[in-house]
């Protein structure tokens, strides 16, 4: 899919207005980061890249797909992988400029890759560095947004036309725990409304879980249904690779890695479904025999 430039520019305008008084995600700041002041995400306009390279591991239809790292975040999961960008964006996010990082975008796609996709921490919070980004890369450019999907309608709306794959997480199968574990309120409905809109926004889907422990029936049998009634033509990543990070050692079943046993019930929940599309670990899932 291109980028339609038309559209792009319409939506780079609208993201200066919105940066004015920032409400490009759920988290609605009201800060003016034009101005330099700083919300939730800990960023102004300016993107904080902390890393990028060319990954071959993510959804087999996606790679080789170029990963950039943005600094920031809507959320706060205790379980996050890289907390430190998470909290800290100017402790440990590089200043890019919008033409320098168009740059890296040619030089990973001449190295074989077939798209860009933007990561963080969640891409939504620097959605105006992005969008200066991709003005400056050609119209051919293939965008996979990764996102938490802890955005708004109007975001996701003005995104129609950019974004070439969504690549959206459905952490949570209820309420208390995206409360206790990402400090959300409301997860459900708020990330279930965006799933269902960006499944109608004619840009494939691929839906993220990642497998906690202890959170089978609460969490992963609740989600799978979910996504089953509601999206089943959407592509499902049940992910296996939990690790604790900050949690290990704190005791309960999400300061250790997954059991096996748990991890072979989720996956027969995952085999029971009637979703088209059942992916583990990036791989089309074979149900034993």
């Amino acid at each position: 899919m291109s980028v339609d430039r038309v559209r792009l520019a319409e939506t780079l305008a609208w993201a200066e207005a919105r940066y004015r008084s920032c409400d490009v995600c759920a988290l609605a700041c009201g800060i003016d980061r034009l101005a330099g002041e700083r919300g939730f995400c800990g960023l102004g306009a300016e993107g904080r890249v902390y890393k990028e390279y060319l990954h071959l591991g993510e959804e087999r239809s996606l790679v080789p797909s170029h990963t950039v790292y943005l600094a920031g975040c809507s959320m706060r999961c205790a379980f996050c992988s890289d907390i430190g960008p998470v909290k800290a964006p100017e402790a440990h996010g590089a200043v890019v400029s919008p033409e320098a990082l168009a740059a890296r975008i040619a030089q990973r796609r001449r190295e074989g890759a077939r798209n860009v996709n933007f990561v963080g921490g969640t891409p939504d919070t620097s959605l105006l560095f992005i969008l200066r980004t991709l003005w400056r890369c050609p119209e051919d450019t293939h965008v996979v947004w990764n996102t938490n999907l802890w955005t708004t309608a109007e975001a996701v709306e003005q995104l129609r036309g950019i974004v070439g794959t969504w690549l959206a997480d459905h952490k949570f199968g209820n309420d208390r725990c995206a409360t206790r574990l990402s400090g959300t309120t409301g997860y459900g409905a708020r990330v279930e409304a965006r799933l269902l809109q960006v499944a109608s926004s004619g840009a494939p889907l691929i839906v993220r879980h990642l497998l906690m422990p202890g959170h089978l029936d609460c969490c992963t049998r609740p989600v799978l249904g979910w996504l089953e009634r509601q999206i089943p033509e959407a592509s499902v990543n049940v992910m296996t690779g939990y690790h604790p990070y900050r949690l290990a050692g704190r005791g309960g079943k999400m300061g250790g890695g997954l059991e096996r046993e748990e991890r072979a019930a989720a996956l027969e929940a995952l085999a029971g479904t009637a979703l088209r599309s059942r992916l583990v670990d990036g791989v089309e899932y074979q149900p034993p025999a």
